[in-house]
């Protein structure tokens, strides 16, 4: 132990049962809290463009590469294809059933796939305005594409893992064991994924030869609800127990709560500094080190989390309940800025690859741009 203590000499580490939640919010929201006099405060809107399009909560978005183009979808059971610098829609697409919760660009921004809670996934040609390819099957939990080859996943709420060829449709199916796939990641190799299931149950695809390599079971919270890979594929870190599991072999290497959390509800590693953040709707935003298991900053909310990001430069960048996004440095834990103009939780954000603009979805009906400060 003393030697872990040696290896934070110069950080600060804040505890709750050490400060008092003031003391907490200094760290990183320091400059973040608003003035309430009489009723709620007005919100400053920062955004530089809203896209008032959706009728109803807008669940998902996606960004070209290069930021120009944005892809959102929500509960009105539409998308919408939109340019980021004046908000015109390019186009509209059209055909879904239910809500829709998943919408991405393929690795070269020519394709984007959509799909809603009924199972209706579409693959429209960006350029061309063009459906390509559609797809009716069971309940869809996730959508995501490979990130060099035009190949798409999909996770259903039979617990079956789709893998199809675009646009020629030839599929592979990852067989259910009887619970619902909840979520799903490709690990870098691109050949194999893991897979979480309502139960509790995470497993290790090879992709090609459609077998299991390793499963384990989340004892702690059996309804599994998300998970995350970090970038040299041996980590894998679960919602909402906070476990982390290593990819080699599916063995546990811990959980990283604090003392009187039972779970979180976001979670993000940042593959430069070796961390991850986890953030739960107390409010609790804590960054791990991965090393020693210990807490390098941590800071205290008014409101809850419902997203977690990271940007360039180790920035995270997140969600909450009162619709403000909180842009920080994981590297001293400060805040850089706070994006207001949401009036409802935070449920997507999205950032640009170099990490100029941010776009963010809410509850209220609307998707915001931002530009992020250098």
């Amino acid at each position: 132990m003393a030697e872990e203590s040696e290896n934070f000499d110069d950080v600060e580490v804040i505890y709750l049962d050490e400060a008092d939640d003031d003391e907490l919010e200094e760290e990183m929201i320091e400059d973040a809290s608003t003035e309430e006099e009489g009723n709620q405060a007005e919100v400053q809107d920062l955004a530089k463009l809203t896209f008032k399009e959706h009728k109803k909560s807008v669940f998902c978005a996606d960004l070209t590469k290069d930021g120009q183009l944005a892809a959102t979808g929500g509960e009105d059971d539409c998308v919408y294809l939109w340019i980021t610098s004046n908000g015109s829609v390019k186009f509209d697409c059209t055909g879904h059933k239910d809500s829709v919760t998943c919408v991405c660009f393929n690795h070269d921004n020519r394709l984007l796939a959509t799909g809603d809670m009924s199972g209706m996934i579409q693959v429209w040609e960006v350029e061309s305005n063009k459906l390509i390819w559609c797809n009716e099957g069971d309940d869809m939990e996730w959508l995501m594409w490979h990130p060099v080859t035009n190949i798409l996943l999909s996770g259903s709420h039979s617990g079956e893992i789709y893998v199809w060829q675009i646009p020629k449709g030839n599929c592979k199916v990852l067989t259910s064991h009887g619970s619902s796939c909840i979520c799903g990641k490709l690990l870098p190799d691109g050949r194999h994924l893991v897979a979480g299931y309502e139960d509790g149950q995470v497993k290790l695809w090879d992709i090609k030869m459609t077998t299991v390599k390793w499963q384990y079971l989340d004892d702690h919270h059996p309804n599994l609800t998300s998970l995350e890979v970090n970038l040299d594929g041996t980590l894998c870190s679960l919602a909402p127990s906070s476990a982390l599991i290593k990819l080699s072999d599916g063995k546990s290497v811990g959980s990283l709560l604090t003392a009187g959390e039972t779970h979180i509800e976001a979670h993000v590693f940042v593959n430069q500094l070796n961390l991850l953040i986890t953030g739960s709707l107390s409010g609790q935003v804590c960054v791990w080190d991965l090393h020693t298991k210990m807490i390098r900053h941590q800071a205290k909310l008014e409101y809850g989390v419902t997203i977690l990001k990271v940007g360039a430069n180790a920035k995270a960048f997140i969600g909450s309940t009162d619709g403000a996004i909180y842009v920080c440095d994981t590297r001293t834990g400060n805040l850089i800025e706070m994006l207001t103009g949401h009036r409802a939780p935070i449920l997507s954000i999205s950032i640009s690859l170099d990490n100029s603009i941010v776009l963010s979805t809410s509850d209220d009906t609307t998707a915001k741009i931002f530009s992020i400060r250098d």
